[in-house]
């Protein structure tokens, strides 16, 4: 009888421990989908602390300058200029860019205004479309999509090459079109992520909200 009674005990606790991995398991797997979102940001000149900032407010996307200080820093940006705090959707499952592993990007706090590489009138130059989430995910060249490839980590920053789906080995740059302008959001071509120009991500503290009711939650996250 102590025997049997001891069997039970047994099997009741492994039961129990079974259960409770399978609800760690549960856990980490949704705790491993990440999402993207912050300033994207380089260095001009770190020893001044000079930085430039991907703005996406204009019709054609571009980079704005700042000089880090006691009373500006990347906390104090994102909350005076909250739309410069992008985030990395992940498209429509059914989309040709989801089947590639690219993501879309916008201003987080803005409806719409998907980020795409144009090719008129030079291939490379970037602009806005206001479509909805499913929309921009089935975007023509699949212009729409980005694949943001993590190099490394600096500062406890994810440092990321970001290069288009539509036109693959094309990355952004820390360069604008030399003839359109000097401060536009460009993509030239890089032999590969490695050799391609490098963007810090920021991730503020304060909490912005999500400015596309369009978007489904299971897209919050990147690949």
């Amino acid at each position: 009888m102590k025997t049997r009674k001891h069997t039970y005990i047994m099997i009741a606790t492994a039961l129990i421990i079974s259960s409770l991995l399978v609800g760690c398991e549960k856990e980490d797997s949704s705790a491993g989908a990440k999402s993207i979102e912050g300033l994207f940001y380089y260095y001009t000149d770190e020893a001044n602390k000079k930085i430039m900032v991907i703005d996406m407010s204009a019709f054609s996307p571009f980079r704005r300058s700042y000089t880090l200080t006691d009373d500006v820093t990347l906390e104090d940006i994102a909350k005076e200029m909250d739309h410069l705090v992008l985030k990395v959707y992940r498209p429509s499952p059914v989309s040709p860019i989801a089947a590639k592993k690219g993501n879309l990007i916008k201003s987080k706090v803005v409806e719409g205004d998907w980020l795409f590489v144009g090719s008129i009138p030079f291939l490379g130059l970037t602009s806005k479309s206001s479509k909805n989430w499913f929309e921009a995910s089935e975007f023509s060249n699949e212009a729409t999509g980005f694949i943001f490839h993590k190099m490394e980590v600096i500062g406890g920053e994810d440092v990321y090459a970001i290069e288009s789906v539509g036109y693959p080995g094309r990355f952004m740059t820390h360069s604008g079109h030399p003839i359109q302008g000097t401060n536009l959001l460009f993509l030239d071509v890089f032999s590969g992520p490695e050799k391609a120009p490098r963007f810090r991500l920021y991730n503020p503290k304060s909490i912005f909200l999500e400015g596309d009711p369009s978007v489904p939650t299971d897209a919050y996250f990147a690949w």
